[in-house]
């Protein structure tokens, strides 16, 4: 009888968990069509979705960092390099927000949904380092053609004054500047000599608005999608108009070790969209935006070039034709004021 009584208990038990799983699928099959997923409003695929997707399907879960939504770059050239891939996919961004050191964890674990995975990430874009790389399986496309290893500054209104006198990397050097934690860029700046302070996501914009550090660079392309964010906290958090720092960097996509079904699929599609033109054509329309011209005014910026002692061995199987930053002359002094980058054929759609 005991017997009995566990076996009923097991099948009403694995009945139910069947009916989570196709009731999950039956609410997104609607959005699946033409190998992707059509989601809804906030585009988001949660666990349970990802479960759902049916076997020969590729999920394809970006990671969200704060302030992240569906018009972010990244996420656009994600979903079209998938479009243009040639598999079917189901495309979404996480749940939730995640720290980049959650998010390598999760996908350092190879779990497509679990305990080290809850919120079933299969793929992230971080700033391309070694210590990424012994990790996690890289795919060593420059996400903006090195457009994000150029980083303009959050500050408070007060600190403008100091910020205008920065003239070079040794003025640098007397500034604390502020980044997330697990960032790529905390070894870059501690090589360079340069005081971090390292925070949680979440407490970026706060220090900043308390003014506890003077300066939080970020990458231009990344700016736009921040100013919400920026504005949450006060009014007097602005964009410094004086300064540009540069180094040799890039946003790569990475995923687990043992996904290279969606690495795979990824390097085909980019080939795809590359070779047709439209990876251009989205940069242009996308990123080199009204908003961050106006707002980037890159002509009267001072360059301040900074060495990047990852970028060796990291960035040496990008292919020279995807990058658009030309490194080799800023790192050479050749450029050193917005004006001059603004001369570079790529670039000029960045400036007004």
């Amino acid at each position: 009888m005991p017997l009995s009584r566990f076996g009923s208990q097991t099948l009403a038990s694995v009945g139910l968990s069947l009916l989570v799983v196709v009731g999950a699928f039956l609410a997104i099959r609607p959005r699946f069509s033409e190998g992707r997923l059509r989601l809804d409003n906030k585009h988001l695929l949660t666990p349970v979705e990802v479960q759902a997707i049916p076997d020969g399907v590729v999920p394809v879960v970006l990671g969200r960092d704060l302030g992240d939504t569906e018009r972010e770059f990244k996420t656009q050239l994600l979903r079209l390099i998938m479009e243009r891939s040639g598999v079917d996919f189901a495309f979404g961004l996480t749940a939730e927000d995640l720290s980049q050191d959650a998010a390598v964890d999760a996908l350092a674990s190879g779990q497509r949904v679990g305990e080290k995975n809850p919120h079933a990430i299969t793929i992230g874009v971080y700033g391309a380092g070694r210590a990424l790389n012994d990790r996690l399986r890289v795919i060593p496309i420059p996400i903006t053609g090195g457009v994000l290893g150029l980083r303009v500054g959050w500050t408070h209104d007060n600190r403008l004054l100091r910020l205008e006198a920065v003239d070079n990397l040794q003025d640098l050097r007397a500034l604390t500047l502020l980044q997330g934690h697990g960032w790529s860029e905390l070894d870059i700046f501690d090589a360079a000599g340069l005081k971090t302070f390292e925070t949680a996501g979440d407490n970026l914009f706060r220090l900043v608005d308390q003014q506890r550090v003077d300066l939080l660079l970020r990458g231009v392309a990344e700016i736009e999608g921040e100013q919400v964010v920026a504005r949450r906290f006060s009014d007097q958090l602005v964009l410094d108009p004086h300064l540009l720092v540069a180094y040799p960097f890039a946003g790569f996509f990475y995923v687990s070790p043992d996904n290279k079904r969606l690495a795979d699929a990824v390097k085909a599609g980019f080939e795809e969209i590359r070779r047709d033109g439209s990876y251009q054509q989205l940069l242009e329309s996308q990123l080199y935006t009204s908003w961050l011209r106006d707002r980037l005014k890159l002509k009267q910026r001072r360059v301040i070039f900074i060495p990047n002692p990852e970028a060796r061995g990291v960035l040496d199987d990008v292919d020279p034709q995807d990058w658009i930053v030309p490194w080799g002359l800023l790192a050479d002094g050749k450029i050193q004021t917005g004006e001059q980058l603004c001369a570079v054929p790529r670039l000029a759609a960045l400036c007004n």
